[in-house]
């Protein structure tokens, strides 16, 4: 197999433009060049850029209000859902670095993360705030109270005066904790510097367009997630969420299609489990996570681009890419 190192440093941020630095620039990009367009479809509902610009910018600013900015940390501990990306969305927003682990994690594991984690706060939901303990102050994104502080906050565009201190490349974007199989999970640190460059790189190398249906499978507390953002927002395209209790197989080879997704990453586990037929909108497959034996790429490459790609969390979720397979 032929391996490139990605051109990184050549890779132009959305739109062709230069010298976007942090994340909320980069979703600002996507909100500004494609404000009515689908940026989440789950379960035959969608919402546009706009929509999500607005409801995480009152989120943002609840945050701000809060103390919030640039330097801190905040939990995300929400299944992947739609509620979880507007979450996400507003700490960025904020400047504040987010933090995602599994709610669903052993307890053990999740008391290390959420003491390790130096958070000041965390956002959840009702249903999985009694499997977080009281290690950190909780905010429920649906309880009565926290909605009808988002509905009376401001959803016009969030001025960078607005946060606590300004925001710089060289910030924490996120936090993503390793697996541990090693010992105890470490958090590694990601900047944003560089974020634009990999959206660009996804763009230019996967041939991700505006029209483009991306999916969201990955487990919201591993760095695939963050990669599977940037698939879409790096061309303000339509990222199709996965039910959180969807599995591998049957279902998800129905949801790829009937949502007519066209552009996937998938673990090689993952693609050895689901019907590769019938699935004609399917135009991209990138395999990740582990190593990619020929079975897959048998199965899935024919009448598609087939990429393998590679990266620890530390390199932003990315450091090598495949040229197409056969």
């Amino acid at each position: 197999m032929t391996v490139d190192l990605p051109a990184v440093r050549r890779a132009r941020a959305p739109g062709g433009r230069r010298g976007i630095s942090t994340l909320p620039r980069l979703l600002a990009a996507a909100v500004e060049s494609r404000p009515d367009g689908i940026a989440l479809r789950a379960g035959g509902w969608s919402m546009t850029y706009a929509e999500l610009d607005a409801d995480s910018t009152r989120l943002a600013r609840l945050l701000i209000a809060r103390g919030l900015g640039p330097g801190d940390r905040v939990v995300l501990a929400l299944p992947r859902s739609a509620e979880a990306v507007v979450a996400l969305w507003g700490i960025a927003k904020s400047g504040a670095a987010f933090v995602p682990v599994d709610p669903a994690s052993p307890p053990q594991r999740l008391a290390h993360l959420l003491a390790d984690a130096g958070a000041a706060c965390g956002l959840t939901c009702t249903a999985t705030r009694p499997q977080l303990g009281d290690a950190l102050e909780w905010l429920e994104l649906d309880a009565p109270d926290w909605l009808e502080a988002v509905a009376d906050a401001s959803a016009e565009p969030l001025h960078f005066t607005e946060r606590t201190r300004r925001l710089h490349g060289d910030d924490i974007a996120y936090i993503v904790y390793t697996s541990g199989s090693t010992g105890l999970p470490t958090g590694v640190a990601v900047t944003h510097t560089g974020l634009a460059g990999r959206c660009g790189e996804f763009a230019r190398r996967f041939r991700i367009t505006p029209a483009a249906r991306t999916l969201h499978f990955a487990a919201p507390s591993c760095d695939a997630a963050v990669l599977e953002l940037l698939l879409a927002v790096g061309s303000a395209a339509t990222m199709v969420l996965v039910p959180a209790d969807c599995p591998a197989g049957g279902e998800l080879a129905e949801l790829l299609r009937t949502e007519r997704v066209t552009h996937a990453f998938l673990t090689p586990a993952v693609l050895a489990a689901v019907d590769a037929s019938n699935l004609p909108d399917l135009a991209v497959v990138v395999a990740g996570g582990a190593e990619c034996p020929p079975d897959p790429v048998a199965r899935w490459s024919p009448g598609r681009a087939f990429f393998t790609l590679y990266g620890p969390t530390e390199t932003t979720a990315a450091a090598t890419v495949s040229t197409v397979l056969t």
